[in-house]
């Protein structure tokens, strides 16, 4: 059972996406949080804002992004940039993993080969 509103989320985030999509959103971070381990166990005014913003999050990074960057260009990414990192700080205040707030799973990383020259 989800605690989180889409009224909470707009709290959060400003977005023109329909309650039932908002719901289904708040219903899959809700989900993550219960499979997370790391996360603390939470008063429900807590895990109510933790599902909220793991929401708009979720929004902001991956529903609302392309329509948004397209419509004002570089300024947009700047404010998007700055809005998610309040995001993730806000998720992180309320006991949100790493995991949860997608922090390390997208770092790039690379291997090389550097062939032995020294004969």
């Amino acid at each position: 059972m989800t605690l989180a509103e889409p009224d909470d989320v707009r709290l959060e985030i400003d977005t023109n996406l329909e309650d039932d999509r908002i719901t289904k959103v708040i219903e899959r971070k809700a989900r993550d949080i219960d499979r997370d381990d790391g996360v603390p166990v939470l008063d429900e005014p807590d895990r109510r804002d933790l599902e909220a913003v793991l929401a708009a999050l979720h929004i902001a990074t991956k529903l609302d992004r392309a329509t948004s960057s397209q419509q004002l260009g570089n300024a947009q990414k700047s404010y998007e940039e700055s809005m998610v990192e309040e995001l993730r700080a806000d998720a992180r205040r309320l006991g949100a993993t790493d995991e949860l707030i997608g922090v390390g799973g997208t770092d790039k990383t690379a291997s090389i080969a550097v062939p032995d020259t020294r004969g």
